[in-house]
């Protein structure tokens, strides 16, 4: 039996709804328009995944506000970090998709159903100690300045401890992953005031807040631009996340469990949904379909995927992944973590 990737991504769906893991992982049945948070995020990741291949690119998503916001955002991201990153760290290189073993963490003993899978964003190399660092990059309309809540969950993050894995399993022996998050402003374009609300002073201009027309793209950007020159440290932070063994001993053993999980589903041909999952993140991209309003038949508002893991079917490195695949069971410790040997100490 050919074994199948087991992403953080499939983990996170499973856990958060077992219908939902059946629709997108098994029925292969995705939203036929990917949301604007998620649209906004891709468009963002590919401008950094250029600036950390040491490439140039231009992302247009077809909305002038929105080019203007992701310029922005941007270019004010190199002005806070181009300088120090180069001193720091030698570029790797960007989007490193991996393959590792899933092993079983009581016997050491490897999956047949499933291998580990991921990409992770970019590597580098520390140039004071000449180690390797991840990369993360994410976007957020979250609180992100020091001692917010959006941090407190780094501890026990899977996608992180998966990227230690995959960067070993790669050959790259990591110390630290840079979380690199910019935060999505919460200032807006200006909109024309309706002519029956606006009010104006004794010398015939508007009162604050209101506008005549539509603030233009141009005067948009001007404006973020300063707000972004203000205060970097609102939209822009990086905090280092170091993995312990022992914290990937549990990562692991959570992976193999979902693992096990799946396949039970898969076996008895039942999955639950999880009512208090409908409202995480928005709404889920199915509860139309679960209460009845909607069809997953609806071309208009579903698609079908090609493979369950669309975003890591286009740049996996296949030789590396047969160099690890070639190699017998004891080999696997190669990826440097011997859950047997940590259990039983």
């Amino acid at each position: 039996m050919e074994q199948r990737k087991l992403t953080n991504s499939m983990r996170s769906k499973f856990n958060a709804c077992h219908r939902a893991y059946k629709i997108a992982y098994v029925d292969l049945i995705r939203p036929a328009k990917a949301s604007d948070a998620l649209s906004f995020g891709t468009a963002m990741h590919a401008l950094l995944e250029a600036y950390w291949g040491g490439q140039e690119t231009m992302v247009l998503t077809g909305d002038d506000y929105t080019d203007a916001t992701l310029r922005c955002l941007f270019e004010g991201y190199k002005a806070k970090w181009e300088a120090s990153d180069a001193e720091k760290y030698e570029r790797v290189g960007a989007e490193f998709g991996f393959e590792a073993p899933l092993m079983n963490p009581e016997t050491g003993g490897v999956s047949k159903t499933w291998v580990l899978a991921g990409k992770i964003d970019a590597i580098a190399k520390d140039k004071a100690t000449g180690k390797h660092i991840i990369v993360e990059h994410k976007t957020t309309s979250q609180d992100i300045g020091p001692g917010s809540d959006y941090w407190k969950k780094l501890p026990i993050d899977g996608q992180v401890s998966g990227y230690y894995v995959g960067a070993s399993t790669l050959g790259y022996e990591v110390d630290v992953c840079l979380y690199d998050v910019i935060r999505k402003p919460t200032i807006r374009p200006y909109k024309a005031t309706p002519e029956e609300n606006r009010k104006y002073k004794k010398d015939g201009t508007l009162y604050a807040g209101q506008h005549e027309c539509d603030e233009t793209p141009e005067e948009w950007k001007a404006r973020l631009m300063a707000d972004i020159a203000e205060r970097p440290d609102y939209y822009f932070q990086r905090v280092e996340v170091v993995r312990s063994e022992s914290d990937l001993s549990d990562y692991l053993f959570d992976m193999w469990a979902v693992g096990r999980e799946i396949a039970d589903a898969e076996r008895i041909g039942r999955w639950s949904r999880n009512p208090n999952a409908c409202s995480i993140y928005g709404s889920c991209e199915y509860f139309d379909v679960c209460t009845g309003c909607a069809s997953l038949d609806d071309v208009t508002l579903f698609r079908k995927a090609e493979t369950p893991n669309e975003e890591l079917d286009s740049k996996l490195d296949m030789q590396k992944v047969k160099e690890i695949f070639d190699k017998k069971i004891d080999a696997v410790n190669d990826v440097k973590f011997n859950i047997v040997k940590n259990l039983t100490k």
